[in-house]
Order: structure tokens, then C-alpha cells, then sequence
């Protein structure tokens, strides 16, 4: 999710924080004809972010340079955060010079919607340079061609998510939830893991059982006790990722063994994160997993 609190300068510059999120529950319901799936998820987004600054000059020629820090990625339109501005340009009718630099902090290829995250930061900033030319069903739309996290990342706060998961309603978060997200760098990619969950579930023909308990969250989320529905936190990636996440699997143990009182795999992993009563527990558990860990609590909403 990323952050309207932005820093605008008068050479047409804006800096935004691009929050992570967790999958708080997470199913596929179906496979799609067009070869995606069809999902049901709560997505949150936490305060682990990225640093997205954009500069835009609007002209005659279409420039687009991307400069990284902290992770080594493509600078091209390999990136999907060149890819959004090259796509916010087309969609605009626009072109002209843009210069984007990331500050990466997020985990690459963790479950995390890093990437997604980074790339609603790009459209939205260069709407908001361009004067918006873009109204937002539009930017959500093109952000949906990019990606299924993108419409959510551009919004943020707490949404249930269906289709490939840009049909999105908002989802009441009744209290901050105080989290552990642990990283064992361990990497999955996307494609592969749904191919295996295909495998897995027999192309969710109904033989292999999946799914929980979504509407125990949900009242639970909206009254601030998700405690007292930890079951209903689920991830149908877990049964298929963790056997060869060993790393994943024994934080996921030990978050369980520090107090959390929930704890699960976020999207296709391979990051997982535990749900603690106080800010003070994940602190204390953060610091017995060590330097693999790190503390979140919920982010604001965007949109």
C-alpha cells in the first residue's frame, strides 16, 4: 500500500513510502480459463516499506530511468515499476522524462507484494505530477493489467479481494494488529508456486479439500479480536510451500513457540509472519528469532 503523505518539491518531485502486506487469509476458489486463478483473500497492508521517489517532466520524447538501491534488479522493463510508467504514459496519452529511484528495503519474491507495491507508488505519483489525468477506477484498472497486488497496494488498509485480486471491498480492522514477519531468504517464484498448487489440488477440481473459514475473520477483524479467531488465518499456499521451505517452516514453529497466537505464510511465501497481543510481545519475539525478523504493525490506508 502506498502512503498519500507524500514530500512534493517545485521540480515536480514526490517521495512514497510503498507498504508490504500480508495475506491474513488466502484461497483459490478456481482455475480461470485465461490461465489465472481465481482468488479469495484479506489482504493487510503493515508498516515495512519502500521509499518510491519520482520525478517527472512532461514533453515531446518518452524517458523512463529507474535507479535502485538495496536490492540488485533489472532497470529495464524487466522492473515492474518501469513497466507502470511506461503504462501510466500510454494510458495517459502522455510522454516526457521520468526518473524514478527505490529504495528497497522489502524482502524480493517474499509474499510481500514488494514489487506490486513499488510500481502503485509510480502510477500514483505520476498522476498526481501530471496534474491527474487519470481519474482512480482508471489508475486501478491499469494497475490491474500490471499485476493482481497492484490495485490493492494503490489502496491499502485492510480489503477483501476477489477475482485475480482486483475486486476489492474494504474490510472494518476494529484494532492494529502487531506483527512478526520473519524471512528465512529462502525464494519461491510466483508462477512456479501455482503450478505446484495446481498439482497439489488437482486443478481445484473439489477431490483435494482447501479453504477455511473467511466470515469467522472477517467478524472477528471488524470487532478488533482476531485472537479469538486465529484459525480462520489461512493460506492454501502452506501445504504446498513449506515442505521445501525449511527455513519458513521452523520460524513459522517458532513464532508459534514465542506467543504468537496465530502464525502463517504470506501469499506464496516464502515470508511468514506471526500475530502477537501487544507490541511489546513482538517486540520480545523479534529479538529471540533475530536478525531474520522484523516488527509491523497495520499502515494507514491510501486511497
Amino acid at each position: 500500500m502506498v502512503n498519500m503523505n507524500i514530500q512534493a518539491s517545485a521540480d515536480a518531485q514526490v517521495t512514497r513510502a510503498a507498504y508490504a502486506k500480508i495475506n491474513l487469509y488466502l484461497d483459490v476458489t478456481a482455475c480461470r480459463e485465461d490461465g489465472f486463478h481465481e482468488l479469495l483473500t484479506v489482504m493487510h497492508s503493515i508498516s515495512l516499506h519502500d521509499d518510491v521517489t519520482v520525478r517527472l517532466s512532461l514533453g515531446a520524447a518518452r524517458d523512463i530511468r529507474l535507479q535502485v538501491r538495496g536490492a540488485r534488479l533489472p532497470l529495464d522493463s524487466k522492473n515492474l515499476a518501469y513497466r507502470a510508467a511506461d503504462a501510466f504514459f500510454a494510458k495517459a496519452g502522455k510522454n516526457g522524462a521520468v526518473q524514478i529511484h527505490i529504495h528497497k528495503r522489502l524482502p524480493i519474491a517474499a509474499g510481500l507484494a514488494g514489487g506490486s507495491s513499488d510500481a502503485a507508488a509510480v502510477l500514483l505519483a505520476m498522476n498526481e505530477l501530471a496534474g491527474y489525468p487519470l481519474r482512480q477506477d482508471e489508475l486501478l484498472s491499469l494497475g490491474a493489467t500490471l499485476g493482481s497486488d497492484v490495485p490493492f497496494c494503490m489502496v491499502g488498509g485492510t480489503q477483501i479481494c476477489r477475482g485475480r485480486g482486483e475486486e476489492m471491498r474494504p474490510l472494518a480492522c476494529g484494532a492494529p494488529l502487531y506483527i512478526v514477519l520473519a524471512n528465512g531468504r529462502e525464494w519461491v517464484s510466483t508462477p512456479r508456486a501455482f503450478a505446484a498448487m495446481d498439482d497439489y489440488y488437482h486443478r481445484f477440481d473439489g477431490s483435494v479439500p482447501h479453504g477455511g473459514r473467511p466470515e469467522r475473520l472477517y467478524r472477528a477483524m471488524a470487532d478488533g479480536r482476531l485472537h479469538t479467531a486465529a484459525d480462520a488465518v489461512y493460506n492454501a499456499f502452506e501445504p504446498v510451500i513449506l515442505p521445501s521451505c525449511p527455513a519458513a517452516t521452523a520460524l513459522r514453529a517458532q513464532l508459534l513457540s514465542l506467543g504468537a497466537y496465530a502464525a502463517c505464510m504470506s501469499g506464496s511465501g516464502p515470508s511468514v509472519f506471526g500475530l502477537f497481543h501487544t507490541l511489546s510481545q513482538a517486540r520480545h519475539a523479534a529479538a529471540a528469532i533475530g536478525p531474520q525478523a522484523r516488527v509491523a504493525t497495520s499502515a494507514p490506508t491510501s486511497l
